[in-house]
């Protein structure tokens, strides 16, 4: 069992159960008792807890980065220290890591992107602008919350941007498949560093994988720091250019040419959330990628590359006749004044001829190319049959037609969530552009938004209940939680219910079952109901019935005692154990005889043996107490009289030394008594039932009506 499991931090945090591990911690879920609430305890592994410089700094800068507050930020409540423990209490989030949202999904609608990325960028920006960065930006370190909300976490590792420190360790640090080249080389990072990881998540979004991998980690780093990404296209061909610019620029290899802040990142995806056809100009020149997939600025280059290299002819000072100026360009070379004493004019005149050709070449190209591109581009009519294009997207399909008579609109339809139905959502020819009156444009109208009926896939197993929605476009949320009713990995059901109609890309909630619930339970009680209701009552606690006949003058199956006293709290499918009457009329003991045990200044007959009388004149029989082989510790046994309440007999003293075995003791009383057996630890005074035990002091006999096993382990649990 883990160690720190049922630890007490600080007086108020109770841990209950290990959530997570990872490389610098563990996470705990517990209980603040002081606050009522549930939270999350990271505890610092010895590794680090043991190097003084990095306690220090932990200490110092989780106090500080405790005080950012910001609903995409995962609040920190405290930060401790005890018995050589570094811990950070934080909220508890109840959802999942967007890795394995990512896992499950494959890759990311571009909606989902940006909607998670600009809460990630939010929360960066905070961060940074008190001067704190990230520096371990990875979906595993993002939670996902079932309302799409999102909390950047694990501030670990963060450090002010403005300490310089570079210790071999800090190297090391943070994911390499999101690392940025800077952190990689072990140089100083800052925000810009950040900003490269998320242009990292959102490649991984949007394609479903890593935009570097490799066999080793030093590998992964080496491409960060030396190699271009392959472009998101390459995988998703469908994806809009301008989030590709976006992502590109945000991973460009010199942190001066990034981003240089979340808040510029945040609105360039603002930007294209209005307008998917934007792009940003990060990338080449829309005029030089037309030129050079024409080859004509290629081939002009190609040309000059041929061309001898002509040395400047030197001016002479008594010039009789000016000479023709030619135009010097990068291709000739500079003016030696070394070589003027050894020029002699000479006259060549093939070369001023190609001179003279390459420059009409060139200026002829150019104008061509001029040509074709203002051409594509042109936007103002020439002649009375041209027709501007005006813009369609936003309008009416059948108000446009009526509108723009002079050019004939041909429509196809698709789903589109954005634009009603009816509305054009794209036009062939881009507002502005010369078209000819009469022309055919094709245009796309929008079918509104496709609407679904939730698949009913409860007591799916989770795979098939995936595949089922995901067929239907819609997303899916898969939350876990207990059933006592649905095998472990199937699904309980689903939010929207089956049989909802919703549209198309909904998220839609699917409760997974974990198996039975490890919860504890309270025993019901059951004493004098029919045998088939007793069974009933605590089968509905969540426990397993055992029964047992005994001789008894009660009615025929009617349940006489239970093995575990009633209200008890016992941890679920534990054994109850029910005694039922037989009816026969007789009561018998169902304990054999035990032998006697020698009692100081008592001579011990045995079971059912009158042992005289005491100063007060009450009867006295000796019992047997059975001490469960589960005792670990020191206890106090008391025996009390359940009508009255007093005591009947001496306390005795309990140790690990009478585990398994059976001890006696000497109770006083007259007449038919119920004496009730507490166990009492040393060390926390918390006690409980043992057993109960019905004496008639007339006749010396007793028998045991109660008895719970797991007394001493519940008292011992309370320490």
């Amino acid at each position: 069992m883990d160690r720190f499991i049922g630890m007490k931090l600080d007086g108020r945090y109770e841990i209950v159960e290990l959530i997570g591990v990872g490389g610098m911690a563990d996470v705990y879920k517990a209980i603040d008792i002081m606050e009522n609430r549930v939270v999350a305890v990271k505890i610092l592994k010895s590794e680090f807890s043991e190097n003084e410089d990095f306690v220090r700094r932990f200490r110092n800068e989780s106090k500080a980065i405790a005080v950012l507050s910001h609903p995409n930020i995962v609040k920190i409540f405290d930060v401790g220290y005890e018995n050589d423990m570094q811990y950070i209490v934080m909220e508890h989030i109840d959802g999942i890591t967007l890795k394995e949202y990512i896992e499950q999904q494959g890759l990311l609608k571009w909606r989902d992107c940006v909607h998670f990325t600009i809460q990630i960028l939010r929360a960066l920006q905070l961060a940074h602008d008190r001067g704190i960065v990230h520096r371990d930006i990875k979906p595993q370190n993002v939670m996902l919350m079932s309302d799409g909300s999102i909390k950047v976490m694990d501030f670990g590792i963060a450090r002010f941007s403005r300490q310089n420190s570079n210790t071999l360790s800090e190297k090391t640090m943070g994911s390499v498949h999101y690392v940025s080249p800077e952190q990689a080389r072990g140089a100083r990072t800052d925000e810009k560093s950040d900003i490269y990881s998320v242009g990292v998540m959102m490649y991984e979004m949007l394609t479903g994988r890593k935009p570097f991998d490799g066999d080793t980690p030093v590998s992964v780093a080496l491409k960060h720091m030396n190699e271009e990404p392959p472009k998101p296209t390459t995988y998703v061909s469908s994806l809009y250019a301008g989030l590709e610019e976006i992502i590109l620029h945000a991973m460009e290899k010199d942190a001066s040419k990034r981003y240089q802040s979340a808040s510029e990142m945040i609105r360039d995806i603002e930007s294209f959330k209005i307008d998917q056809s934007i792009t940003f100009g990060y990338a080449d020149s829309e005029i030089e990628k037309s030129a050079s997939a024409a080859g004509v600025l290629g081939g002009i280059k190609s040309i000059s590359d041929k061309l001898p290299k002509f040395k400047k002819k030197p001016k002479k000072e008594k010039a009789v006749k000016e000479e023709p100026v030619i135009i010097q360009d990068e291709y000739y070379d500079e003016y030696d004044e070394e070589d003027e004493d050894d020029y002699e004019p000479r006259h060549n005149f093939i070369l001023p001829i190609l001179a003279a050709v390459t420059v009409t070449v060139i200026i002829v190209a150019t104008l061509f190319v001029a040509n074709v591109i203002l051409g594509a581009f042109k936007t103002a009519p020439s002649s009375s049959n041209d027709y501007v294009m005006p813009k369609l997207i936003g309008k009416n399909y059948y108000d446009a037609r009526a509108e723009y008579t002079d050019i004939q609109l041909i429509a196809s339809e698709e789903f589109n969530s954005e634009y009603e139905a009816g509305i054009i959502v794209f036009q062939e020819k881009a507002e502005g552009r010369i078209v000819k009156i009469g022309d055919t444009i094709k245009v796309t109208v929008s079918k509104g938004t496709r609407m679904v009926s939730v698949p009913d896939v409860i007591d799916y197993h989770y795979n098939s209940a995936y595949a089922a929605l995901t067929a239907e476009d819609l997303m899916v949320m898969r939350i876990e939680k207990e059933s006592d009713d649905i095998a472990a990995g199937y699904v309980i059901s689903t939010e929207p219910a089956a049989g909802a109609t919703v549209e198309e890309n909904t998220t839609v909630r699917v409760y997974v079952s974990l198996g039975p619930s490890t919860e504890d339970t309270i025993v019901p009680d059951v004493l004098n109901l029919p045998v088939s209701e007793a069974e009933e009552k605590i089968v509905e606690a969540y426990l397993e019935p055992k029964i047992q006949y005994v001789e008894s003058s009660e009615p025929e199956g009617t349940v006489i005692s239970q093995n575990i006293v009633a209200g008890d709290t016992v941890t679920r499918s534990t054994v109850v154990t029910i005694y039922v009457s037989d009816g026969s009329g007789i009561v018998s003991d169902p304990f054999e005889e035990l032998p006697g045990v020698d009692i100081p200044d008592v001579d011990f007959p045995g079971i059912g043996d009158d042992i005289g009388t005491n100063e007060y004149g009450e009867r006295q029989v000796v019992i047997d107490i059975d001490i469960p082989s589960t005792a670990r510790s020191s206890y106090y046994l008391s025996f009390i009289d359940q009508e009255t309440m007093e005591t009947v007999a001496e306390q005795m003293y309990i140790t690990v030394t009478n585990a398994g075995k059976t001890v006696s003791t000497i109770v006083s009383g007259t007449g038919n008594a119920s004496i009730i057996v507490e166990v009492t630890s040393l060390n926390t005074d918390y006690k409980t039932t043992l057993a109960i035990y019905e004496v008639d002091f007339t006749t010396g006999t007793y028998y045991r009506t109660d008895y719970f096993s797991a007394a001493f382990s519940l008292v011992d649990m309370q320490f």
